[in-house]
């Protein structure tokens, strides 16, 4: 019965809300579904109970600081975080899991599977060293993962790459066994549905063109501003929605602001499951402009939905975007050649129909659920 109980670090989980965490949640609740018990230590960034279960997930929360912008927690060494940790040594798992190098709580997964004697799966969702504004600390963050980042990879009995572009990188910092199992889509929930958004967010007689991601500087919103308000020059019926929060929100704001294009820009925060759902259900374009990814969620939630997508070749996501079948791939930083292909779209109902038609094919296929979660139990626990 051991081997049926695993212990995850994660540096972000419910409730907080982005493809990390909520791949994490969808792989645990299936694992739970198929009779193992789950473990998650987690960085408590939002202020929620320590301890707490949902969908049989047993959760233990580590009061955190937030750093570098709110991007990176890391657990405070108080009393709670002792107790907490000193009751999980005293549990016996079959396996631990830590899920990419960089956050500070696989570090904490690999102290404990060497102290507990137990084997370590490695999870990582990046494809490459972190992205920053800030160049100093960009630096310092490759030297983390050709150290620390490192040892915890190498210490791994198996790693996994959420794509082949994450598996090479896993490769690239010593990784010796290595497996390739993407993030998954529930094609059955993310669907087109009907919806008043339409009328409620004043787009009647529009074109829509959507970003859902967390806000900051790595996903690149910034390119996609400048490019929409290009494409406003000339097509003036079309509206951007930007969906989703973070420390960038504000200037992004700023680069609307004077711009005549307020009521045309609209950040629409946070929002649940269902809600982005009603929103890529009335959107025409997706955009993912993103500087770096592992498998992207959202351009995976995008493709479920029908909705063709231009986006970033970066990292994993022309494992999801054949360019041309299921959408379309841009440079990374090239705000003209987005502007570009936005237009190409904007101006061919029949491709956008095309494009996405493939894309959800291909979601289906490829990207299920029970599959993904078959292939986790076979290779890191039978």
């Amino acid at each position: 019965m051991t081997m049926k109980r695993i212990l995850i670090f994660a540096a972000y989980f419910y409730p907080h809300l982005g493809g990390y965490e909520k791949n994490i949640y969808e792989l645990s609740r299936r694992l739970v579904e198929n009779g193992y018990e789950i473990d998650v230590v987690t960085c408590n960034t939002e202020g929620a109970p320590v301890e707490e279960e949902v969908d049989g997930i047993r959760i233990h929360r580590l009061p955190s600081w937030n750093i570098l912008g709110g991007t990176h927690p890391i657990p405070k060494p108080t009393a709670t975080t002792f107790k907490t940790l000193y009751q999980l040594l005293r549990k016996r798992f079959g396996l631990i899991n830590t899920q990419t190098r960089f956050f500070s709580t696989s570090l904490l997964g690999l102290i404990f599977a060497k102290f507990k004697r137990t084997p370590l799966i490695h999870t990582e969702r990046g494809t490459r060293h972190s992205v920053l504004s800030n160049k100093l600390i960009e630096s310092l963050s490759k030297a983390y993962d050709h150290t620390i980042g490192s040892l915890i990879i190498r210490s791994a009995t198996r790693s996994i790459g959420v794509s082949q572009a994450a598996g090479d990188f896993l490769k690239h910092l010593g990784a010796k066994n290595t497996i390739v199992i993407p993030n998954g889509i529930d094609t059955d929930v993310f669907r087109k549905v009907e919806t008043g958004l339409t009328k409620s967010l004043g787009l009647n007689g529009v074109m829509v063109i959507t970003f859902v991601g967390r806000l900051i500087y790595a996903k690149g919103v910034q390119d996609l501003i400048s490019a929409f308000l290009m494409i406003k020059e000339t097509i003036p019926n079309v509206k951007l929605l930007i969906v989703g929060d973070g420390p960038y929100r504000c200037q992004l704001e700023e680069l609307t602001a004077g711009t005549g294009c307020d009521k045309d820009i609209k950040f629409l925060r946070q929002k649940t499951q269902d809600q982005i759902i009603e929103i890529l259900s009335v959107t025409d374009i997706f955009v993912n402009p993103s500087y770096s990814e592992g498998l992207p969620t959202s351009v995976l939630e995008a493709a479920a939905i029908g909705v063709p997508t231009v986006a970033t070749d970066v990292g994993g996501t022309r494992e999801i975007i054949e360019h041309g079948e299921t959408g379309l791939l841009i440079k990374a930083g090239d705000v003209a050649q987005l502007e570009r292909k936005l237009c190409e779209l904007l101006a061919n109902a029949e491709l956008r129909k095309e494009l996405g038609e493939n894309a959800r094919i291909l979601a289906k296929r490829k990207f299920d659920w029970d599959k993904i979660v078959d292939r986790w139990i076979y290779y890191c626990i039978a």
